[in-house]
């Protein structure tokens, strides 16, 4: 204790180092008036007296029903109940008054000491906090030392506030379980990072990154899995497109085979046709009218033979008037060109009739309708 610092001895206060002079320490607190026995124990009234009066006024209103006439009567009956009952209440709130007014005194002036005490407690108080405070203080740090002794490497990722746990600072828990625990989270780690290490394989960096967010291995694996999941679902989106996509060329090269298959099919028909259409006009032979100037008339064959006039085919150089056979002369340089007429038909395809059409204009043959 200091110096001056106050002991209670057997009932009396002395001071350290002071003469022993005996002090009595009145510290219990007793009633003086009225005593312990002597609290009012009943309050006494005209009870019975007040419950009769009220009994019978209320008993006025019992059944009563009011009109459209009477409102005004029931208006004024409220009103006077009303009345009634504050004049009760008043008087108990006087009552209470009274009988509080000197506990209110009394509570006043024992808080004035109460408050005394109070100084001394809050000084008292500070320290003990104080104190406990150092000692969780240095708690910590021994529970600290522990940490770095065990985290090794990964205290740049795993920092101590994470593993820390505000329970161990409390009295009820000891220090070696304290330390012990933290040790036990570190292994843990530790463990977890190896698991990771050897199980994951193209996401092992994602996945040690969520564990050291989380240190939540579960979610660690998860995610793992996630991407495996995801870069397989990507790779088999991958091969179904180039899949479809060979599918897409084969069937266009089929496609394309086909049409030329189908064309080279059509080419040949109308090759056909053409032969056919040929052969059919070279076995029959169309008449033909030569453009003379006496309106005499001889029947050419255009495919290299001529009637002669007398139901004879007869090759074309050896025409004349006569029914002779002999040589037709060429036309003198300045006499123009004999002109024939012929009217026959012909059958091949459009592109054929096309290119019959579009020799005879380049050789400025007239041609048109047949019969006319």
């Amino acid at each position: 204790m200091e110096q001056n610092e106050i002991q209670k001895v057997e009932g009396e206060v002395v001071a350290e180092g002071a003469e022993l002079a005996p002090v009595k320490a009145e510290m219990e607190f007793r009633l003086i008036n009225p005593t312990e026995g002597g609290f009012l124990k009943r309050i006494e009234w005209n009870r019975a007296e007040l419950e009769a009066a009220v009994k019978a006024k209320v008993a006025q209103y019992e059944g009563v029903t009011y009109t459209d006439d009477t409102i005004q009567a029931a208006k004024a009956d409220r009103a006077e109940l009303n009345k009634l009952k504050a004049a009760i209440e008043d008087r108990r709130k006087i009552v209470k008054k009274v009988i509080n007014e000197p506990y209110t005194v009394f509570e006043k002036e024992l808080k004035g000491i109460l408050a005394l005490i109070d100084t001394p407690v809050g000084i008292i108080d500070t320290q003990i906090k104080d104190y406990e405070n150092q000692k969780k203080e240095e708690k910590k740090e021994q529970i600290r030392e522990a940490y770095s002794a065990a985290i090794g490497e990964l205290e740049k990722v795993i920092t101590f506030e994470r593993l820390f746990d505000p329970r161990y600072l409390n009295a009820t828990y000891s220090l070696p379980k304290a330390i012990a625990d933290i040790q036990g989270k570190i292994e843990k780690v530790k463990t977890d990072l190896q698991t990771i290490d050897e199980m994951c394989s193209d996401y092992k960096t994602n996945a040690q990154d969520i564990y050291l967010k989380t240190l939540d291995l579960s979610k660690a694996m998860a995610e793992e899995k996630r991407l495996h999941d995801l870069k397989e679902k990507m790779e088999a989106d991958k091969r179904a497109r180039e899949e479809a996509e060979r599918r897409r060329i084969e069937q266009e090269e089929a496609r394309r085979q086909e049409l030329a298959r189908r064309q080279a099919e059509e080419a040949k028909r109308r090759e056909a046709e053409r032969q056919a259409a040929q052969e059919r006009a070279a076995a029959q032979v169309p008449q033909a009218e030569p453009e003379s100037d006496n309106g005499n008339t001889q029947a050419v064959n255009v495919f290299g033979t001529y009637d002669n006039g007398n139901g004879q085919n007869v090759p074309e150089n050896a025409l004349n008037n006569t029914g002779n056979t002999k040589s037709v002369p060429e036309s003198a340089p300045d006499a123009p060109a004999k002109r024939y007429r012929a009217t026959f038909w012909c059958e091949g395809t459009l592109e054929e009739i096309k290119a019959l059409g579009a020799y005879m204009r380049e050789h400025n043959i007239k041609y048109g309708k047949a019969g006319k």
